[in-house]
């Protein structure tokens, strides 16, 4: 039995309202919302605050606590030229980094080593750098290839 056009949407737009079914999503944004949202798109769910602008760039500080299961300890969101264009994420201890770290594996594979603590991703799309510190502390910035040129 084939779904119906109506009954596809309707799950999808659950999905989207249940941030934990729809992971923290980070392919290509975050928590549902795509490179190129605007900020007026993503104000209000990801709780923007504090914002900081140079020349075409403007940085938010966010409400947000987790992505997924991985507790965060800051979520800073990058518009340029007012469009979503990068994700950046800090976490504090080595089980808290872990979480993070195994939501962006899920996402996009194994990664490349760099040095023994930093992983890389590059999709079409999306490039993914994730730095863990000696404290356990972990730092992650995805953004869009496309609107970061």
């Amino acid at each position: 039995m084939e779904a119906s056009s109506k009954e596809i949407i309707a799950f999808v737009l659950c999905l989207r309202a249940v941030p934990d079914i729809a992971l923290g999503q980070t392919r290509d944004g975050i928590l549902g919302y795509t490179w190129g949202s605007s900020v007026a798109a993503v104000a209000e769910p990801l709780e923007l605050h504090d914002p900081r602008s140079e020349a075409n760039v403007l940085l938010y500080a966010t409400g947000m606590h987790e992505i997924g299961n991985a507790p965060i300890d800051q979520c800073q969101i990058e518009f340029v030229n007012g469009k979503l264009a990068g994700v950046i994420v800090t976490t504090r201890g080595a089980e808290n980094s872990e979480r993070l770290l195994a939501i962006l594996k899920k996402e996009y594979g194994e990664g490349l080593t760099h040095a023994s603590r930093t992983l890389t991703w590059m999709t079409a799309e999306t490039h993914v750098s994730y730095d863990l510190d000696s404290f356990g502390d972990a730092y992650a910035y995805w953004y869009s290839m496309r609107l970061q040129k």
